[in-house]
């Protein structure tokens, strides 16, 4: 099995994903365009088996109809998302493949759209690595402005996130990086794993250079997973409040800045 990463420069700066595994299935995930999907799949001679989108926004299925024409393969996403072209609805559990230790099932993750969902791949039942769509980026988590609810957001992240082991290798939807590192800096003035990971990014052409942390990392540099953390609490003076409050105000500067 191995995971191909694209990288498309709009401003958006969306990653789709191919999981290509050794009996040659091929999962699509968020194509945001077509072409570079179908380079690819012509430089290995080989075919999509299938087209997953994590929500219907349309930077994460805008690519689906050109590879629908091409390889004539499924288009499976949340059974609540409106997606055109749609085939297979998913609800959460269901198990999209699985062969020789693999599988890859479908989580439920409202909060950045209400039918919103992971893929969360398995190897010999041990999560390995999740596509978290819109919900959850590297330092940081999805916004709530189109079709979304904070509220559901931070339950999502505080009940399905936190049970995931430090070994979980993370792929967003999108790469936001750096600015969510600044994000945190603002805030967490003395976390020095996110000023070294910003010093160490900084002179990096991230058009081209891009990390997969796990949640270890995560754990570290992502503020929407230290709540407890006396600083970010004396930051926003939120003292005295519980990590959901904390949660809110952060998302809510985070929409701002």
């Amino acid at each position: 099995m191995n995971i191909r990463q694209i990288f498309f420069k709009n401003t958006l700066r969306n990653f789709c994903y191919l999981i290509v595994f050794d009996d040659g299935t091929i999962y699509c995930i968020d194509p945001f365009n077509h072409t570079e999907v179908l380079e690819y799949t012509q430089a290995q001679d080989v075919v999509i088996s299938a087209i997953v989108n994590t929500h219907d926004h349309c930077d994460h299925y805008s690519g689906n109809a050109a590879l629908v024409e091409t390889f004539k393969c499924p288009v499976y996403a949340h059974m609540k998302a409106s997606i055109p072209g749609k085939t297979k609805n998913l609800v959460d559990g269901d198990v999209l493949y699985e062969n020789a230790g693999w599988e890859l099932s479908a989580v439920d993750t409202p909060g950045h759209t209400m039918s919103h969902m992971c893929l969360l791949l398995k190897f010999n039942g041990v999560p390995h690595s999740l596509f978290t769509g819109d919900c959850f980026f590297n330092a940081g988590v999805g916004n709530c402005h189109n079709g979304g609810n904070p509220e559901s957001l931070f339950d999502t992240i505080s009940t399905i996130f936190s049970k995931y082991p430090d070994e979980l290798l993370i792929y967003p939807g999108h790469d936001y990086l750096k600015r969510n590192l600044e994000f945190t800096l603002s805030i967490e003035k003395h976390n020095a794993r996110a000023k070294e990971f910003l010093d160490k990014i900084s002179t990096l052409d991230l058009n081209e250079i891009f990390f997969i942390n796990n949640m270890q990392t995560e754990r570290k540099i992502n503020m929407f997973l230290r709540l407890d953390e006396k600083e970010i609490k004396e930051n926003l003076n939120l003292e005295h409040s519980n990590n959901k409050d904390i949660f809110l105000r952060l998302r809510e500067l985070r929409n701002k800045w």
